[in-house]
């Protein structure tokens, strides 16, 4: 069983840091008698379960229709019909129902005894079988040093140049809970829950399928903007524009649009975004840390970069460093609150596919498995030392899929392995809660309904984009204006 102190208080320690700060917004579920976190609530659940969460993170137990206490959820839900899941919520379906048809970032915990992640993985959540524990990152999960995972370069993985794929994390003997898997307390062993064995994804009716999607993901950004103060990121590119455009009818409840300048691509960004949220009669603010050039910065000093840089791979579970908003302290200046992220919107353009359809046209069964594993990025050499080291974990992953989901597995490959792989590094943001509002079943299963030549011309975002805000497709694109400014220099 786990004991105090946790790996992350140690790590702060060695590092003089605040655990309070930068584990701001994690958890920790045990049987243990012996772990206390101070500064974390406890709710106690069955089977002597005790669950020790930041008080800062949102929370809300779940009852059934008998008042009985069903389970919590930690993070941001919005259930099936739009509803924001607050404390005090009554579940009119199983608790297992009601995870299939939440979006947003979260971990459920059933009382009857089981862990779900989100759909996309988005809030990080870790298992260690061996003492039975479950947490938001490896620190949060061990009480003894971090054992090195001898599959991966750590030092590549820091460096955006690998990933932990495949529900791996750095610790050899703590894994991550997939994204549409059950965790079950009892064996602790996964079980995919979602698509079911009947799940097919007919590629008829994109017209209604959009219109679906919209209303959707309209439905649960209202849904969050009615229950916390909502800041919403704007770039020149596509997902935070069809992120914007889907807020339309609930604009007066969006706190203030922003947009990061830490390069001179960030002041094209600026300055389109800036046409976006006017056009929408949205508050828009410019947080820039690039004046003129690379020499011209206004950032925090080398050894406060340094500290942050400690703080954020600490924080994240050792899955990436900051980006360029936070170690140029950009990050701190945003408004408190909840802020939208547009990620997952990706499916949409077929991203994880790249070259797979001509690959797979020449392949025997349809699918080259061999792209499929490099496509994970978990080796900085790539290839074939990746397919290698990892195409047997990948093929034992692609058999759990469905027949019906065997052809999309480029699209589930991305939804439950790369992103769940990068994602926990929203946890180094300890001063607002990122959320991606598509990180949703249903909106997950209509970009799976589109055809992926037609997603990767852009075909079904511009189609959204054209149903949400048509006012807003005669803005040009980040690449587009990029491209003309470097032709006419």
């Amino acid at each position: 069983m786990l004991s105090a102190p946790l790996a992350a208080h140690q790590a702060c320690d060695a590092a003089s840091l605040r655990f309070a700060r930068i584990f701001r917004g994690q958890f920790t579920l045990s049987q243990s008698e012996e772990l206390h976190i101070d500064g974390y609530r406890v709710t106690d659940l069955g089977d002597d379960w005790r669950l020790h969460h930041c008080r800062s993170t949102p929370f809300a137990r779940l009852h059934g229709e008998d008042g009985a206490l069903a389970g919590v959820v930690l993070g941001l839900a919005v259930d099936g019909t739009g509803k924001l899941v607050t404390d005090g919520y009554v579940l009119a379906t199983s608790f297992e129902a009601f995870v299939t048809a939440a979006a947003g970032r979260y971990v459920a915990i059933d009382g009857a005894g089981a862990v779900y992640a989100d759909p996309t993985g988005s809030m990080g959540v870790v298992y260690d079988a061996n003492t039975r524990t479950v947490a938001s990152t490896p620190l949060m999960c061990l009480d003894r040093p971090i054992i090195e995972n001898p599959r991966f370069d750590v030092d590549a993985v820091q460096g955006g140049r690998g990933s932990y794929a495949l529900g791996f994390t750095r610790d050899a003997y703590v894994r991550g809970v997939m994204p549409n898997h059950r965790l079950d307390l009892a064996n602790f062993t996964l079980t995919r829950f979602w698509p079911k064995a009947d799940a097919t994804f007919p590629t008829d009716g994109p017209d209604q399928t959009i219109a679906a999607m919209g209303q959707r993901l309209s439905d649960v950004i209202g849904a969050i903007a009615a229950g916390y103060t909502t800041l919403l990121p704007l770039s020149g590119g596509r997902d935070s524009r069809n992120l914007a455009a889907a807020a339309k009818p609930h604009l007066a409840q969006i706190a203030q649009s922003y947009t990061f300048v830490s390069n001179w691509q960030g002041k094209i960004d600026a300055e389109l975004s800036e046409q976006i949220a006017a056009s929408l009669g949205l508050e828009h603010v410019t947080y820039a840390s690039f004046i003129a050039t690379d020499q011209e910065r206004d950032t925090p000093n080398r050894v406060a970069r340094r500290r942050q840089k400690t703080a954020f791979r600490l924080a994240a579970g050792y899955v990436g460093d900051a980006n360029n908003d936070v170690l140029d302290g950009l990050s701190r200046k945003v408004p408190k609150g909840v802020v939208l992220r547009g990620n997952v919107m990706e499916l949409l353009k077929a991203n994880h596919w790249k070259r797979g359809l001509a690959r797979d046209a020449a392949h025997p069964d349809g699918h080259d498995a061999d792209y499929a594993t490099e496509r994970l990025a978990i080796l900085p050499a790539g290839g074939a030392q990746t397919v290698a080291a990892f195409k047997p974990d990948y093929l034992a992953w692609k058999a759990t899929l469905p027949q019906g989901a065997q052809a999309l597995a480029y699209d589930f490959a991305f939804i439950e392995s790369l992103l769940p792989g990068w994602q926990p590094k929203f946890y180094g943001y300890t001063r607002n809660f990122l959320v991606n509002p598509f990180s949703d079943r249903a909106l997950i299963a209509g970009c799976l309904r589109l055809p992926v030549a037609e997603r990767q011309a852009n075909v079904y975002n511009d189609a959204l984009l054209t149903h949400l805000a048509p006012e807003l497709a005669s803005i040009p694109f980040t690449p587009d204006l990029k491209r003309a400014r470097l032709n006419a220099a």
